[in-house]
């Protein structure tokens, strides 16, 4: 006896097939921080009890976490900068300073960001 299959399932069962078979030729390092941003979701919600679907917050305060992150994301860099510079000039002795960070190259263009003197 065949048993009939609701369309709906069956489409939503190919779709994930579908899917799973995407992301074995997708970019692994994109899977790799997909898998982060999964982590990142659950021990948030562990540790604080909501998502960012919470709605007891406002623009302005969404604005301020936001701010706050990417504020402690420059002293990181900074502080891997400082140790590249360091590692660098006990590897070749010479002296690494600012100006050797103006220009860098950005998906294979040398952006400048020093500020251009009129």
């Amino acid at each position: 006896m065949v048993k009939k299959v609701d369309p709906e399932k069956w489409n939503q069962i190919v779709q994930r097939m579908k899917d799973k078979e995407k992301r074995k030729i997708m970019d692994k390092n994109v899977e790799n921080v997909i898998k982060q941003l999964r982590d990142r979701e659950e021990e948030g919600l562990r540790k604080y009890g909501v998502s960012t679907e919470r709605t007891d917050l406002t623009t302005l305060q969404w604005l301020q976490h936001l701010q706050e992150e990417l504020m402690d994301a420059s002293v990181y860099i900074e502080k891997l900068k400082n140790e590249m510079k360091e590692i660098q000039d006990e590897m070749s002795g010479k002296s690494w300073g600012p100006e050797d960070f103006d220009s860098i190259q950005y998906h294979g263009k040398t952006k400048n960001y020093k500020q251009q003197k009129d």
